[in-house]
């Protein structure tokens, strides 16, 4: 596959770096400029013919004669030297041009856009639906997993910060310890996602954390605190029978 020009200002991952992501298959290329564009910009004629003269055996025998018969004021060998110079670049020119147009192209592939971080990852196509399977499914169990974070700890955790601390999380588990590199394992991932007794524990925290901040507002007002019973019990009207009952019993055995 090929993308070329403008089509990149619309897939590209940085406009929303959080749900974006970017592949290529091994043979794919960028095309942002074409290679003979290029060339064009970069190793236009005056460059490909210094390269000649670098690299060309012929041209810097030519070039040596041609400076030793302008010292020597052999003007006809110099003319005719000139000639023979001309011939041979135009002779080279077709190929040399080749050869900066393949060198161009070799710098947009797949694996020079990893490199520049373009790309998140370099494919295979044969291999591409089972890993897009897998890619899609970790994404959707991590913004459930997100999802849940922000409910406990309060929409001021955002993406970002909700992503590194399910990382954290994970890093410190059982699962991360068997093998370096394990949160680019998709698998491992699912594994540690799919037992909640490695997140739950975490996440009540941050609910109990939320909780507090909200609530210690209420500490520096001693109107609001001289309220705090009648709010409360206005709270447990409102909460089902069943769970009125159980936080009753946990509010008594925090006081006692």
């Amino acid at each position: 596959g090929e993308l070329r020009g403008g089509a990149w200002v619309v897939v590209d991952s940085r406009i929303n770096s959080d749900y974006i992501e970017m592949y290529a298959d091994r043979t794919a290329k960028g095309n942002v400029l074409e290679p003979e564009g290029m060339i064009e910009i970069k190793f236009r004629t005056k460059e490909l013919v210094e390269c000649m003269g670098r690299l060309d055996q012929q041209l810097i025998s030519l070039k040596e004669k041609l400076s030793e018969a302008k010292n020597t004021g052999s003007y006809t060998d110099v003319e005719r030297l000139q000639q023979q110079i001309k011939a041979r670049e135009k002779q080279l020119l077709p190929m040399y041009t080749q050869i900066a147009t393949k060198f161009a192209e070799l710098h947009d592939t797949s694996l020079r856009m990893a490199a520049k971080g373009i790309i998140r990852e370099v494919l295979d196509w044969r291999n591409s639906r089972s890993f897009f399977y897998k890619r899609l499914l970790r994404k959707v169990m991590e913004e459930s997993l997100i999802k849940k974070l922000r409910e406990a700890a309060g929409e001021q955790l955002n993406h970002k910060s909700s992503v590194d601390l399910i990382k954290k999380w994970f890093s410190e588990s059982e699962i991360a310890r068997e093998r370096n590199g394990a949160w680019a394992d998709d698998e491992a991932f699912f594994r540690w996602k799919d037992d909640p007794a490695n997140y739950e524990e975490k996440l009540q925290e941050l609910r109990v954390q939320k909780v507090l901040n909200q609530l210690s507002n209420v500490n520096n007002s001693a109107s609001d605190l001289r309220a705090l019973p009648q709010a409360f019990a206005a709270l447990l009207q409102k909460v089902d029978v069943n769970m009125r009952s159980q936080l009753v019993e946990e509010l008594r055995n925090v006081l006692n």
